[in-house]
This record gives structure tokens, C-alpha cells and sequence, in this order.
């Protein structure tokens, strides 16, 4: 073998050598960059990505890079400020509403018990009563979220027996089921179900999902309870026309409604403050469409 052949296999083999490392090298700064990015992703920080590795390929697509984080924290910095934006006016709505409805309910209940007012206009102060009565639970809810929103809402934890809170509730809305000619099937455990949390938090849970399910449900209503493991699960089920498989995935927004017309008087707040306070008492709450069967499932761990 001459010497020229010979110098040129080392050269060939010295080339595989740097071109395998060069490779190897690419690969390990590829996947440092990708852990960075996966990591900015999920704490959501304001830094950007650096590299030291001496590469004109590597350095232009950090640049883009970073040019894309910049450009994904402005859109998220501008809706924060929308956010909170909503928030603010949501809370000074919900003050500023709330002393003329108070006026206004007093001189309706004033004209109630008038004895100079015809069968015709009592009847007209009856109906402006109701609307009142409306708009006022309307705006309770508007400012139980705005509460929630500002994280004003403060918790009494206790111990409290999920299944006689939900008896309870069940039973404050007899009235409303019995209006629509329908009896809901119960399958209520008889055993308590013990948790750590705010009593008034989870009447208002149960109540809510109850309320939108009178309001948007047709009939075959089911509310259940069971342990599973453990977890505590309280099931509400009922057969709806009003809601389409579409709509399971927005359910728990904030003003979300399936009720587009709003000819039913809801706030589409009910729903998503329960998931609120569900969560705030370490919770999960979930939504799901079988056919025309619609069940909103409560999760609670045991203690």
C-alpha cells in the first residue's frame, strides 16, 4: 500500500470520525433545545434560549426560536390584560347592579301588600315581582363570580357529609321538579360520605348543576352517589334536547349557554362556578353526552 492511499484512508476515516461527532453533537444541542422549549412551555417563563454550540444552523433556528416565544408571550401578556379587564367589570357591574335592584324589590313588595291596587295591576306587580326575583338570583350568581374571580371568596373548611348536603338541595328543589310533572330517581348512599370543606360551597355546587339541569333537561332525571376506591362520586344524569356533543367541551366556560336564543334567563355562569368551587375543594367535575343522555360526574377523594 503507497503512502498517498495510505494518507488518504486516514483522511477519509478522520472525516467519517468528525462527521459522526459533528452528527452526534447536532443531535445532543437538538435535544437540550427541545427540553428548554418543553420547559419555557410549562412554567410559562419570560426567559429565552441560549446556545453555545458553534453552529451557524443551530444559532439561526434558536433565533427563530426565540422569536416565536417573544411573539407567543405578547399574546399571552395581552390577554391577561383582557382577562383582567373582564374581571373589573364584571365585579363593578355586579356592585353597581346591585342597589337599584334592592330599591326597586322593596317598592315591588310595598305594592304587594297594597289594598288600593285593581286584580289587574296586582297581578302586573306579581310578574314584575317574579322578574325582579330573577334578576336578582341572575346577579347573585354574576357576583359569587366575580368574587371567585378576585379570590375574595373565603372558605370555611369542616367536615361535612356530601350525601345530606345533597339531600338537602334535592329537597329545596321539590317544587321545581313537581312543575314540570316529574320525580327524579334517587339512588342516594345511605352511608355518610365524609369530606373536608366549605357546607355552603357545595349546597351551591349541587344546587347549580340541579338548577341547569331543570332548566335544560327533559326528563329521565337520576342523581346518584357512590364510593369508588377512593373517591366519592355523585352522578346527575337527565335526557336533553338542548345540548349536542359539541357543547361537552365548553360546558364549564363562563357565560357559555347551549340556550342560544337566552330565552331560558340564565347567566351561563352556573356550571362554571361549580367547577370552581369543586376544584378549590381539591374536586374534579367532568361532563359527558350519551345519545341524548346528559351527566355531569362529581369526584371528591376520601379522606
Amino acid at each position: 500500500m503507497d503512502l498517498g492511499f495510505q494518507i488518504y484512508v486516514i483522511f477519509v476515516t478522520l472525516s467519517l470520525i468528525a462527521m459522526t461527532i459533528a452528527y452526534l453533537l447536532h443531535r445532543k444541542e437538538v435535544k437540550k433545545l427541545s427540553s428548554k422549549i418543553n420547559r419555557l412551555l410549562v412554567h410559562s417563563s419570560h426567559t429565552f434560549i441560549t446556545t453555545d454550540f458553534p453552529s451557524d444552523d443551530i444559532t439561526e433556528m434558536v433565533n427563530e426560536l426565540n422569536n416565536l416565544l417573544e411573539t407567543y408571550q405578547e399574546q399571552i401578556n395581552e390577554l391577561q390584560k383582557k382577562d383582567n379587564v373582564v374581571k373589573e367589570t364584571i365585579t363593578n357591574l355586579a356592585h353597581d347592579l346591585r342597589t337599584p335592584i334592592t330599591a326597586i324589590r322593596g317598592y315591588a313588595q310595598i305594592l304587594l301588600q297594597s289594598t288600593e291596587l285593581s286584580a289587574e295591576n296586582l297581578e302586573a306587580v306579581k310578574i314584575i315581582n317574579e322578574r325582579i326575583e330573577l334578576l336578582n338570583q341572575l346577579l347573585n350568581q354574576l357576583f359569587l363570580y366575580a368574587r371567585l374571580e378576585a379570590g375574595e371568596l373565603n372558605f370555611n373548611t369542616e367536615r361535612i357529609d356530601i350525601n345530606n348536603v345533597l339531600r338537602s338541595v334535592l329537597v329545596s328543589f321539590y317544587q321545581s321538579f313537581e312543575a314540570k310533572g316529574l320525580e327524579p330517581l334517587l339512588a342516594i348512599s345511605e352511608e355518610p360520605f365524609i369530606i373536608e370543606g366549605d357546607k355552603n360551597a357545595l349546597i351551591r355546587i349541587f344546587s347549580n348543576v340541579v338548577s341547569n339541569a331543570i332548566v335544560h333537561g327533559k326528563s329521565g332525571y337520576k342523581i346518584s352517589s357512590f364510593r369508588e376506591t377512593n373517591k366519592f362520586i355523585i352522578l346527575f344524569s337527565n335526557q336533553t334536547n338542548d345540548i349536542e356533543n359539541s357543547d361537552i367541551e365548553k360546558i364549564f366556560e363562563r357565560f357559555y349557554t347551549t340556550d342560544k336564543s337566552r330565552s331560558k334567563k340564565t347567566t351561563g355562569l352556573g356550571l362554571s362556578i361549580s367547577k370552581k368551587l369543586v376544584e378549590q375543594m381539591n374536586g374534579e367535575i367532568s361532563a359527558k353526552l350519551d345519545k341524548n343522555i346528559f351527566t355531569i360526574k362529581i369526584e371528591f377523594f376520601t379522606n
